[in-house]
């Protein structure tokens, strides 16, 4: 039986548009990206998102962000 993919967390972003902005920067780029909010009870602006990639992936994915200065 196949084992699904771990999914790594390369960055917390402060805010929903934040977190989609990193995560449609990965996608141009050919990588799977997805988030996960962090607080239940907070609004999407005020929250906490965890910016995933595969664990295969997760380094490469991290060095564009940081070459792409998208994490300042």
């Amino acid at each position: 039986m196949a084992q699904s993919a771990q999914w790594k967390v390369i960055h917390i972003a402060r805010s929903e548009s934040n977190a989609l902005r990193l995560v449609a920067a990965l996608e141009k780029e050919g990588f799977l990206a997805r988030t996960r909010q962090v607080h239940r009870t907070l609004s999407p602006e005020e929250n906490y998102y965890e910016i995933m990639v595969p664990g295969t992936e997760a380094m490469e994915a991290h060095q564009l962000l940081t070459d792409s200065q998208l994490l300042l």
